[in-house]
Order: structure tokens, then C-alpha cells, then sequence
């Protein structure tokens, strides 16, 4: 049996090279996506590297071109980028722009890989989301919204693809440590500075103390490998007890146990 391909966004470091790191171990052909991998450090040895910008659609467009005659096996939509700040603070453009990083460039990725997964009635998709696809954090109205979207999107599409044997998941991480730091968006006069950087200050603590991306890989491998597999997965930090909480506690008393948590 050959070897199955994976494509994986965002693999240039973090979450998206520890995924690409494991898949090359167990034997997968890997395909990674930076938005300018000739910059790329620490490359993965017999990995192939191609560039994408989601936030372009002629970039996305132009990776399709490059591999549309090449089977994908698996999909892992893992690519993102974050913001933090008020919404007052935070303009239109940037709202824009985040969605099409984090929504529609990944919907239009899946678009182009969808045909031959569902002609030839196999294939693996997994979304990146994160635990704010379901939580709503202060001060992270533009990032929430975007996973809570690809939250509803991912569950959706998963029972379009049930009657074609193809399998798509959603993966929710929590305080996993990555590179990623979101933009600030809230200027320093403004009267929504205190709390916003008390939050920005909170996250920075987390992250220092966060667990390794190894634990979402490990979702991601269960993800694949595993027949039956779960709608979503939580990971990371105290992610089973949160989504426990959202679950069973009142609405009111979630909000407040998040907003204590920020220490607002």
C-alpha cells in the first residue's frame, strides 16, 4: 500500500510542525504550507514546503494549481493568527482580515480538496479550531468569531461527508505553547487599555506555563488513525473540565468564572 499524503497549513512552526514532524515519523508523505517557506528555519527533512497566504485567494488558488493532481489523504486546516482588543478598538479591516485568515481561506482550501475525497470516498479532514469556539473571552470578540464559525462549519460539513466516507473532525486546543502572539489592538489612551491589557498581560502568563503542541498532535493522530472518531476533541491545559462547565453550568455563572479568570 503506498504511503498516504498529508497536507498541513501553517507548518512552519508550532502546532503545524509538530504535526508534520509525527506524520513524517509514522511514515505519511508531507506537505506543508508557510506564507514565505524560503524564510522558514529548521526545516523537516523530507517534507516538501509550498507557499500560502489564506488571506489571498489568488494564493490559495496557486497552491491548488500546484497540487491539484496530487492525491490528498488528509487535510489538516492549521494555519491561523490571532487578535486582542476591544471592539471599539478594533477596526473593520482588521475583522476582515482575520476572518479571511482563519475562515474563508481554509473554506476555500476545503472546497478544492472536497471533490476527490468524496469521489474516490475517503479521505480525513481536521480543523484547528480552539476552545474559544465555544467560550467567549473577553477582549477576543474578532478571534472568537471566527472559531466559533469554523466550529459550526466543521460540525456541519462532517455530517454532509458521513454518506461519502469522509471524515472530517474538529480539534480544540486550550493554552497549547506556540509562537503565536495576537495583535493588540487598543490604543494606550484609550478607556478600555486597563482590562485589555490586563487580559493581554493574563494570556502572556499562560502561555508561559502552557503545555507542549505535542498533546493536539496526539489529537490529530487519533484524528486519522482511529475509524470512529469523535465530532470534536478538547486539548490542552484544563480543557476537559471547561467543557464540562460550559455543558452543565448556567450560562451566567460560565461568564462570570471566565471573567474571574482574567481577574476583570
Amino acid at each position: 500500500m503506498s504511503k498516504q499524503t498529508v497536507l498541513i497549513t501553517g507548518m512552519s512552526r508550532g502546532i503545524g510542525k509538530a504535526i508534520g514532524q509525527t506524520m513524517l515519523q509514522k511514515g505519511y508523505h508531507v506537505i506543508g504550507t508557510a506564507r514565505n517557506p524560503e524564510t522558514v528555519k529548521d526545516k523537516l527533512e523530507g517534507a516538501t514546503y509550498l507557499p500560502l497566504d489564506l488571506s489571498n485567494e489568488q494564493s490559495v488558488e496557486e497552491l491548488y494549481e500546484h497540487i491539484k493532481d496530487t492525491r490528498i489523504d488528509i487535510l489538516v486546516n492549521n494555519a491561523g493568527q490571532s487578535q486582542l482588543g476591544p471592539v471599539e478598538e478594533s477596526d473593520m479591516e482588521k475583522y476582515r482580515y482575520l476572518f479571511e485568515v482563519n475562515f474563508f481561506g481554509l473554506l476555500k482550501l476545503t472546497k478544492y480538496i472536497l471533490p476527490q475525497m468524496r469521489e474516490r470516498k475517503s479521505g480525513t479532514i481536521i480543523n484547528i479550531g480552539s476552545l474559544t469556539g465555544r467560550f467567549a473571552l473577553p477582549y477576543y470578540s474578532s478571534y472568537c468569531a471566527t472559531k466559533f464559525a469554523l466550529s459550526g462549519f466543521t460540525q456541519s460539513l462532517r455530517s454532509e461527508m458521513m454518506d461519502f466516507g469522509v471524515k472530517v473532525v474538529l480539534i480544540e486546543p486550550n493554552d497549547i505553547g506556540t509562537s503565536i502572539v495576537p495583535e493588540f489592538l487598543c490604543r494606550n489612551e484609550a478607556e478600555y487599555y486597563p482590562m485589555a491589557n490586563k487580559v493581554r498581560e493574563k494570556v502572556k502568563a499562560n502561555m508561559a506555563h502552557a503545555e507542549s503542541p505535542q498533546i493536539i498532535v496526539n489529537a490529530v493522530v487519533n484524528a486519522i488513525e482511529k475509524r470512529d472518531t469523535k465530532p470534536v476533541y478538547v486539548a490542552g491545559g484544563n480543557a476537559g473540565l471547561l467543557k464540562f462547565v460550559k455543558r452543565l453550568l448556567p450560562d451566567k455563572l460560565a461568564e462570570k468564572i471566565i471573567r474571574n479568570s482574567y481577574d476583570l
